[in-house]
């Protein structure tokens, strides 16, 4: 009897001891911001290169992250591609799962927490927008990419409505004209795409400006509104210095990771600026709490 009590004793004392490990194991955690993955899905009629960033980079920060595309293996595996290079073995690491078939795209959206509509020349049919929404029961922060110059006023103001009679957080983010996305010149860094993504690139002075852009324009800027007329694309595409109306893509796929995750939502206007880096968390939280 003396034994069966000592016993009974000691393993009260043993789970009391595991669940305060535990219980500190927790606060620890929540201390210095470790937190479960988020559930994104990326979807959108343009800015492919874009969509492919975000990501990429989703997942590499820890995230869950689907991307809707055409059931077309040749272009997921291009897009694959895009993203790794051609000697990754598809299977080996984290990467975003690629979404066609209505089940995959349904299930997706079953856990999304935030979706990323990403826009380019055209809008977002209404009639998928109003699918996205109704089969996406846990999402809480949409955030669009757009354009400058009120080309997609329009999609901008029905996506308002949406989300505000649904209670959804929105936030837009307008690009001017969308450059480079590259991975960049720092050694041992990836900020965007994989290098072969400069390889399909053929026009030699394009190929060079894209490059640069990669270098030395991945910088910020952020500006409340739309107050920018959309640049003409030939300017656009021949310089790589910094403009109020041109954007890197892998600055645009950062700003839109930034933003999903967001108590409330922003409407900027996203220009490039100097920089052999993308901006910090840190320095993200500086420009958009300067708003």
């Amino acid at each position: 009897m003396i034994v069966t009590t000592t016993v009974k004793k000691f393993i009260r004392i043993s789970i009391w001891i595991a669940v305060t490990i535990l219980v500190v194991i927790c606060d620890r955690l929540a201390v210095v911001g470790v937190a479960a993955a988020f559930d994104l899905v990326i979807v959108g009629p343009g800015a492919q290169e874009v969509k492919l960033i975000a990501g990429k980079l989703a997942v590499k920060s820890g995230d869950r992250c689907s991307i809707i595309t055409p059931p077309d293996e040749k272009f997921i595996q291009k897009s694959r591609t895009l993203m790794y290079g051609k000697d990754r073995d598809a299977e080996s690491d984290a990467a975003p799962a690629f979404v066609s078939t209505g089940e995959e795209i349904g299930d997706a959206l079953e856990t999304a927490k935030g979706i990323i509509i990403t826009c380019e020349k055209e809008a977002m049919e209404e009639k998928l927008l109003t699918t996205l929404l109704d089969n996406a029961p846990k999402v809480q922060h949409i955030c669009l990419l757009s354009m400058m110059g009120g080309r997609l006023r329009t999609a901008e103001d029905l996506l308002k409505t949406k989300c505000s009679a649904a209670d959804i957080q929105l936030s837009i983010i307008r690009a001017g004209t969308l450059k480079g996305g590259g991975p960049g010149n720092v050694e041992g860094s990836e900020f965007g795409l994989n290098k072969y993504f400069d390889a399909t690139i053929f026009d030699l002075l394009e190929a060079r400006n894209s490059m640069s852009f990669d270098k030395f324009t991945l910088g910020a800027r952020v500006t409340a509104g739309d107050p920018f007329q959309a640049a003409a694309s030939l300017f656009s595409s021949s310089s790589f210095e910094p403009s109020d109306t041109t954007t890197s893509r892998t600055v645009a796929a950062q700003a839109l990771l930034i933003a999903i995750k967001r108590d409330t939502g922003i409407d900027i206007s996203l220009s490039s600026e100097k920089g052999n880096t993308p901006p910090t968390p840190e320095e993200w939280s500086d420009l958009l709490s300067s708003l």
